[in-house]
């Protein structure tokens, strides 16, 4: 599966809409959720840079018949903060031009 989520968010506020992301997706297409856990369960989470961004990559996902989820933060005044896409090669090609997220964690002491 392939989340993307904005940079411009706190690291926290980043992985809570990406957990949100995935828990819509689960919802709104379960089919295509059971397959994906029990077949590969991998997932990849991208960092694209605001919500113009993700409204771009959001609309491309749309238009190839893909499932997305769009996941709107109440507490941020319903602005799109992340999007689920469905497994796949198409999701693999929309996704491929942006960084991982959080590539730049909090160092765990030695």
């Amino acid at each position: 599966m392939y989340i993307a989520v904005r940079a411009d968010l706190s690291a926290g506020s980043q992985v809570a809409q990406v957990a949100h992301a995935a828990f819509l997706f689960s919802a709104e297409y379960p089919s295509e959720f059971q397959a994906w856990h029990r077949n590969s369960n991998y997932l990849v989470v991208v960092s694209v840079p605001d919500e113009d961004a993700l409204m771009d990559l959001a609309s491309r996902a749309l238009r190839t018949n893909i499932g997305v989820s769009l996941f709107h933060e109440p507490d941020l005044n319903e602005e799109l903060t992340a999007i689920a896409l469905e497994p796949g090669d198409t999701a693999r090609k929309l996704c491929s031009n942006f960084p991982l997220a959080l590539k730049e964690t909090a160092k765990v002491p030695p």
